[in-house]
């Protein structure tokens, strides 16, 4: 019977092995969201503009010889311009932190939110035209989404703004072996590189700085080192049948010595 014994111990440190916690697998675990609402205070701050950013910038209320100078659109048509033509078609900020625009010339916009960005070349543009109004987009706005999703990628942000679990959620989500609890998120900074893991089991990440993406931040799902618990229970049925069987055969081996 020690045999059999040895057999059923082996067994179920395989299966214990195999599997990994709940926690591991579902998003935003917290015990107390069961009988009341929380608020998660988001720690969200303002994207500012960055060398090699590529800028959309449109001025209404000019004629249009002027307007054709500004205005990526082709006037008179309505063919929607894809994401290579805007990035073509748009301005770059230099290294030095400045755009180079027809008849006004460089303004610099290094440093500024998207917002101050619009008004600084509003008033630049209301000293040599009456009447126009500009619109500004950050046209480079993109994360890229890697590791154990879907769909890994790049993707457009059009509303300058994205969390992370949208950008998962654009990526088609985790596959069955993603590692929810140790996402990594990589943020491009003038310094280098910034890397940290984002555990997306708990639901203090919605009040994380990080909870929300800065263009071309890095998300890596990196694959769990076993199967989830729910992925096994074919296994499990297998397994149990197996032990069943050996131990019958053990036991008639045993009663014929």
């Amino acid at each position: 019977m020690k045999l059999t014994k040895t057999v059923f111990a082996f067994l179920a440190m395989a299966l214990l092995g195999s599997c990994v916690s709940k926690r591991s697998i579902n998003y935003l675990h917290d015990s107390s969201l069961s009988n009341t609402s929380k608020l998660f205070p988001n720690k969200k701050f303002e994207y500012r503009i960055q060398v090699n950013d590529v800028l959309s910038i449109r001025v209404l209320g000019l004629d249009d010889a002027n307007s054709r100078l500004f205005n990526v659109e082709a006037v008179g048509t309505s063919l929607a311009l894809n994401d290579a033509s805007l990035y073509v078609n748009g301005f770059s900020v230099d290294k030095t932190g400045n755009v180079q625009l027809p008849t006004i010339g460089k303004v610099k916009l290094q440093g500024l939110t998207v917002g101050e960005a619009q008004d600084q070349l509003q008033r630049k543009i209301n000293e040599y035209f009456a009447n126009a109004t500009v619109i500004l987009k950050l046209v480079s706005f993109r994360v890229s989404v890697l590791g154990a999703v879907e769909r890994p990628g790049t993707y457009f942000v059009y509303n300058n703004q994205i969390t992370l679990l949208e950008a998962l959620a654009q990526a088609g989500g985790p596959t069955e072996l993603g590692d929810k609890r140790h996402v990594t998120l990589m943020r491009q900074s003038d310094q280098g590189t910034q890397a940290l893991y984002v555990d997306l089991a708990n639901t203090e990440v919605l009040s994380s700085e990080y909870y929300y993406l800065l263009p071309n931040d890095v998300v890596y799902v990196p694959a769990l080192g076993a199967r989830p618990q729910r992925l096994n229970l074919d296994l499990l049925a297998i397994l149990f049948s197996a032990i069943s069987t050996a131990a019958v055969v053990i036991t008639v081996v045993q009663n014929q010595r």
